[in-house]
């Protein structure tokens, strides 16, 4: 069975990534634990040049490590909830299941959508705190020069997708890719 790759922005990906990133981690776990075991066989000590080869790689062992817990902790995103909202894009440009972290909270978000000066976005976790979302996007993108954005999150599907069917009505930006692409960017 082949597994098909997921790009950051599409609907699988979380899932898809936790299992490469769990692999990735037991496998560089993995070889440290053997070059360690091949210089105390070789050697018949603990105290030897492979010991600290071996330590060395649990460095990045122990950062990939971190990474396995960070997309532990990314809730479930609805497929319903995704079928719905994607027979409505037309097209304007969208992105999905992204888990968008800061300082000081983090945001599951199921779907942005951009469309001219009008970022918007829906969550169905009521623990996602939308007002600091909106203001975490907004600074965002004035570090990266992209101003006069309009930006609202949205918990209840049905006002998301009255509003995504406005959108459609909008011109497309210049910077709408742009836009998307960053969110991706500061995503997991």
């Amino acid at each position: 069975m082949k597994i098909q790759r997921q790009n950051k922005g599409e609907f699988g990906y979380p899932p898809y990534e936790r299992k490469r990133v769990v692999l990735r981690t037991a496998a560089y776990f993995l070889i440290s634990i053997a070059v360690f075991l091949l210089g105390y066989f070789s050697t018949g000590q603990k105290e030897n040049l492979l010991t600290i080869v071996a330590v060395l790689g649990m460095l990045p062992a122990s950062k990939s490590l971190v990474s396995v817990v960070m997309y532990f902790k990314i809730p479930k995103f609805s497929e319903t909830d995704y079928q719905e909202i994607s027979g409505q894009e037309g097209d304007v440009l969208m992105v999905y299941s992204l888990y968008m972290t800061s300082y000081r909270l983090n945001f599951p978000i199921n779907c942005f959508a951009v469309r001219g000066n009008n970022l918007i976005g829906y969550t169905e976790f009521p623990d996602c705190d939308r007002a600091a979302c909106e203001e975490h996007i907004q600074g965002i993108l004035k570090q990266n020069s992209i101003k006069n954005m309009t930006i609202k999150v949205f918990h209840e599907k049905a006002r998301f997708i009255e509003r995504l069917n406005q959108l459609q009505a909008l011109e497309a930006g210049k910077k709408d890719t742009e836009v998307l692409t960053l969110l991706c960017d500061i995503s997991l």
